[in-house]
C-alpha cells in the first residue's frame, strides 16, 4: 500500500494559534501537502473540505499518532494544555517518539520565552520537552513564542467597563500579535535554508500594564486606572469570573515572571521572517476591545 505523504503535518490545528498557522500555510502550500492531527476530527471538517488531510491523533494514544503522522516530512507539535508538567511532558514525549518512528525529517515545537528557574508554573513541561528534543539526534526547532496581544482582553476583563484595572505587579512584556506569530511559524515550516534549533518569536515593543491601560482607555473612551493587587486577590477574582484553579494560578505565576523581567526582551527574528514591521499593541488591541464592547452582553464576554 502506497504511503500517504504530506510535506507538513501539525497538531492542535483547531486551537487559536493552530487555526491561524493553517490559515497562513494555505497561502504558501497547496492543501494537498498539508495534514493535521486532531483529537476531534469533526471539529476540523472545514479543513477537510478544502483538501487538507484530517486524521485523529491523541497524544496519550501513540498508535493514533502513527496514523496521523504517516508520511509527514515535517511535524509541528503545538504544546498541549494538559494540567501538570509531568503529564504534559509525557504526552509531548509520546508525540516526539512517534515522529521519530515515522521518519519525520524535522520537528518543530511551540515553547515559551521563559528559561529554567522561572516562576511561571507551567514552564517545566516545556523545558523538559526542549531537553528531550536535544537528545534525540533529529533535526528540530524550538519556537519560543512570546505573549499574545490577543490575550490582553482576558487580563483587562471588566476594566473596559469599570475603569479599574486591578492586577498583580508586572513588568514590560514583548507582546506579539498571534497573526504575526502564525505567519512567522508558517514561513519557518516551509523554509528550506538551514533552520535554527531555537528561535525567539517576540513582539517589537515591551509594555507593562500601566501602558496597556492607557492604550485600552483611549480605545474605549474611558480612563482606565492601573491598580496593584496581590496574587491571591487576583486568583480570587479570576475564580469569581469562572477560571479553573489551575489556570488562575498559572496566570498569577505569569505576573511573577513579568515582574522578574523574564518577558521584556524583544528580538528581531520574527520581523526578519516576515520582512515587514510587526503589529504593535496599539494596532491590534483597539479592534479587539471594540468587538467586545459592541457584542451583546459585552460585560459578561470580557472574560473568555
Amino acid at each position: 500500500m502506497q504511503q500517504d505523504y504530506r510535506a507538513i503535518v501539525m497538531t492542535g490545528a483547531t486551537g487559536a494559534l493552530g487555526s491561524d498557522i493553517i490559515g497562513q500555510l494555505r497561502r504558501f502550500v497547496p492543501a494537498a501537502e498539508l495534514g493535521v492531527s486532531v483529537r476531534a476530527p469533526e471539529r476540523a471538517a472545514a479543513l477537510k473540505a478544502v483538501g487538507i488531510r484530517v486524521r485523529r491523533g491523541d497524544f496519550t494514544e501513540p498508535a493514533s499518532l502513527e496514523h496521523a503522522f504517516e508520511g509527514a516530512r515535517r511535524i509541528l507539535l503545538i504544546s498541549t494544555r494538559t494540567p501538570g508538567n509531568a503529564a504534559r511532558f509525557a504526552e509531548q514525549k509520546n508525540a516526539i517518539d512517534v515522529a521519530m518512528r515515522c521518519g519525520v525529517e524535522h520537528i518543530f515545537y511551540t515553547s515559551i520565552v521563559q528559561r529554567p528557574g522561572t516562576a511561571f508554573d507551567v514552564a517545566a513541561g516545556h523545558h523538559d520537552t526542549e531537553a528531550y528534543l536535544s537528545t534525540i539526534g533529529a533535526a528540530h526547532t524550538v519556537l519560543r513564542n512570546g505573549q499574545y496581544i490577543e490575550n490582553l482582553p482576558m487580563f483587562l476583563g471588566p476594566s473596559i467597563f469599570t475603569g479599574d484595572l486591578a492586577l498583580p505587579p508586572d513588568g514590560p512584556t514583548a507582546w506579539v500579535s498571534r497573526l504575526d506569530l502564525a505567519e512567522g511559524i508558517a514561513r519557518l515550516l516551509i523554509q528550506e535554508a538551514p533552520l535554527p534549533e531555537n528561535v525567539p518569536l517576540t513582539g517589537p515593543q515591551a509594555l507593562d500594564f500601566a501602558e496597556i491601560a492607557g492604550i485600552a482607555g483611549r480605545a474605549v473612551g474611558r480612563t482606565i486606572t492601573r491598580r496593584i493587587i496581590s496574587g491571591d486577590e487576583f486568583i480570587a477574582r479570576l475564580s469569581a469570573r469562572g477560571f479553573s484553579p489551575p489556570l488562575a494560578h498559572s496566570l498569577a505565576s505569569g505576573f511573577l515572571s513579568r515582574a522578574a523581567g523574564e518577558l521584556a526582551a524583544t528580538d528581531p527574528a520574527l520581523g526578519g521572517l516576515l520582512g515587514r514591521p510587526l503589529r504593535l499593541v496599539v494596532d491590534v488591541l483597539p479592534d479587539l476591545l471594540a468587538r467586545i464592547a459592541s457584542s451583546a452582553g459585552g460585560r459578561a464576554r470580557a472574560a473568555p
